[in-house]
Order: structure tokens, then C-alpha cells, then sequence
């Protein structure tokens, strides 16, 4: 494709190819809510709540179940990460005014998001909602902004929320584990800058490499699970436009393995650095044996000063590279566009999603 260098270049000023300029994009984020992110944490802790529920649609939804990974190792308190429209759905009996609530979304207008956001202010909960539009409905009625203009909407909420758990964890005697994770966490527009150099000629090549892919099963445990539930369900089959199919890279052995009797899949396997590698590290290893594509992203090549739990915010954009060319060289040559999303299709009658 000759027109490829050109079609590439204009999806790097695209919204969500986000991987294209995420260093300045973390930078501009810190420099105006870092301070404020953790001056929430403080204040919330002097507050006071009984439980957090992290809340979000579609890629939102994976972000919020990175955070809550993250949280779960830290915090004294009780998270949960639910997809928007089923916290009003299940009724949550804890969601109530001893809850804080973090909803994210992107344009503040999400139809499930808006309809958690005001069932838990309806259930008394104090709200904040994490959102690239400062004017927004999300932004208009939730207890507490956190706004971003960018398209850095799997990394910046996800870094908003360490730093919130970084201040709530202030009061507590000096946690040599927390000041390490955000040290490493302000580190990451460095290590964005340094592990994707070359990034063009590696994506082209893994993408021609797929390029036959009719579907992809994307594998991923521990912190990097929920990008890899990401990768498959709202990145690839959005994107590419083929089928996709995401397993905890562990899970993979219990029942899924038995298809490579008669199939002999493409697989993205993301490889972490915690301590879920050895058990991917095994799937993938036998992926390979059955004669399966494997395309692995090691989160090993990003370094140490990367922290383990943060490797999900450098490797979206390695995977997002991949997505790019992978879709350019089908054909698809605008990214912003979509061929159902945001044409009120499964809507009833509203903007969706």
C-alpha cells in the first residue's frame, strides 16, 4: 500500500491512536491534576466511606478493572469494579452514602454512565467522575470532576486513581510500596518515549504478519488482564473488524486449550512482569507447540523502573500500534469513524454509546 506512510500519519493526529503522543499527553495530566488527584485522595479519607466502586462502559470498563487491581493491593478498603448499567442493575446493598463512586468516561455522556452516576447519587454516594469533557452532563452533576483533554482514556484515569490512592494513603506511616508505584507512575511518559522508539517498523511488520487473522484471541493475567479483555472485545473487533476473543492467560488451560486439538489459532499473548508471567508464559509456550501465531508484547522490554502494576498504561500503546497498521492495511483508513457506534444504533433513540 503506497498511500500507507500518508494514512498512518493522519491517524496519529486521530483521537484514540492516544499511544501516538501519550508521553505529552501524561505530562499535561499531571501538571494539571496530579496535585489535585491527590489532594482528593486526603480529603476523601477525612470524609470518610465504607466501600469504592469504580464504574465505566466499553474500554472504560477495563480501565476501571486495572485501577481496581491496583487498589486491591493497597487500600483498606473495600472495591468493586462494575460495568456501568449492572451497578443499577444488581443493586448493590453497600452502594449507599458511606460509598464513593468513580465513574469514567470519555465524552461525559455516555448513556450507561450517566444512568450510574445518577443512580448512585440517588442511593446518597458521593460521586467523581473522571471525564474528557469538562462540559458534560457526567461533569455537570457528579459530586467531584477530574477532567483530561486528551485521548488518554485508558492511561489517564487509571494514573488519576494511583495518585488518588497515593494521597488517601498519605495519613498512614511512610509505605515505601506506594511512594515506589508513583514514583514509577510520573516515570511513565519517559518509558513511553524510550520503549516505543522504532514502534512504526515493528507494528508493520507484526501487522502484515496477521494480516490473513480472521480472529485473534488475546491472552493476559494478572494487572494486564483486563487491557487484554480490552485489546479483544472494543480494540480489535472495533478497529480491525474481525472476531476477537479474550482469556486470562491462566484460564486458557481449562477448557479453551482443548480447541488447539483441531484449531490452530492467532493469538496476542500480553506477557507481564508480575507474578502472573510463568503461568502465560506456559499457554504461550504451548500455543506454540500446536503450530498456533503467537504475537507476544513482554512488558520485560519496558524495564524495571516500570512497575509492574503500571504496565498496562505503557502496552496499550505497543497494541495500539499494532491495531493501526493491522486496520490501515485492511482498509481502514479513518479511525474516528465507526460503522455503528455513535449512530444511534441499539439506542433507543439516544446518542450511542
Amino acid at each position: 500500500m503506497k498511500e500507507l506512510p500518508e494514512y498512518v500519519a493522519r491517524a496519529k493526529e486521530s483521537l484514540y491512536f492516544s499511544g501516538a503522543k501519550i508521553s505529552e499527553q501524561l505530562r499535561a495530566f499531571y501538571a494539571g491534576q496530579a496535585d489535585a488527584c491527590q489532594e482528593l485522595g486526603r480529603a476523601e479519607r477525612e470524609r470518610g466511606f465504607d466501600q469504592i466502586y469504580l464504574l465505566g462502559s466499553g474500554g472504560s470498563s477495563a480501565t476501571m478493572e486495572t485501577a481496581k487491581y491496583i487498589f486491591d493491593g493497597l487500600l483498606d478498603v473495600p472495591v468493586e469494579a462494575l460495568v456501568s448499567y449492572e451497578a443499577v442493575w444488581r443493586r448493590p446493598a453497600r452502594l449507599n452514602s458511606r460509598a464513593l463512586v468513580f465513574l469514567s468516561s470519555y465524552s461525559g455522556e455516555t448513556e450507561d454512565a450517566v444512568a450510574a452516576l445518577r443512580y448512585a447519587k440517588e442511593r446518597g454516594a458521593r460521586t467523581v467522575a473522571i471525564v474528557g469533557k469538562p462540559e458534560s452532563t457526567m461533569a455537570n452533576e457528579a459530586d467531584v470532576v477530574i477532567p483530561y483533554n486528551s485521548g488518554a482514556i485508558f492511561e489517564v484515569p487509571v494514573a488519576a486513581l494511583v495518585l488518588f490512592a497515593a494521597g488517601y494513603l498519605e495519613a498512614d506511616a511512610p509505605n515505601e510500596r506506594v511512594e515506589k508505584l508513583r514514583t514509577s507512575l510520573l516515570a511513565l511518559p519517559e518509558a513511553c518515549e524510550r520503549t516505543l522508539a522504532g514502534a512504526d517498523e515493528r507494528a508493520e511488520e507484526q501487522a502484515r504478519e496477521f494480516l490473513s487473522s480472521n480472529h485473534i484471541y488475546v491472552l493476559g493475567g494478572g494487572p494486564l488482564a483486563p487491557l487484554a479483555y480490552k485489546l479483544a472485545m472494543s480494540v480489535v473487533m472495533e478497529n480491525i473488524r474481525i472476531g476477537s476473543t479474550y482469556s486470562e492467560a491462566a484460564e486458557w488451560r481449562h477448557g479453551p486449550v482443548e480447541a488447539l486439538e483441531r484449531l490452530r489459532p492467532d493469538v496476542i499473548a500480553l506477557l507481564g512482569t508480575d507474578e502472573s508471567r510463568s503461568l502465560a508464559e506456559r499457554s504461550i509456550n504451548f500455543c506454540r507447540s500446536r503450530d498456533a501465531r503467537v504475537l507476544v508484547f513482554d512488558a520485560a522490554e519496558f524495564g524495571a523502573e516500570v512497575d509492574p502494576l503500571l504496565t498496562p498504561l505503557v502496552m496499550n500503546s505497543h497494541t495500539q500500534y499494532f491495531v493501526v497498521y493491522s486496520a490501515i492495511l485492511r482498509g481502514i483508513t479513518d479511525l474516528d469513524e465507526r460503522v455503528f457506534m455513535g449512530h444511534r444504533i441499539l439506542s433507543g433513540g439516544e446518542g450511542w454509546p
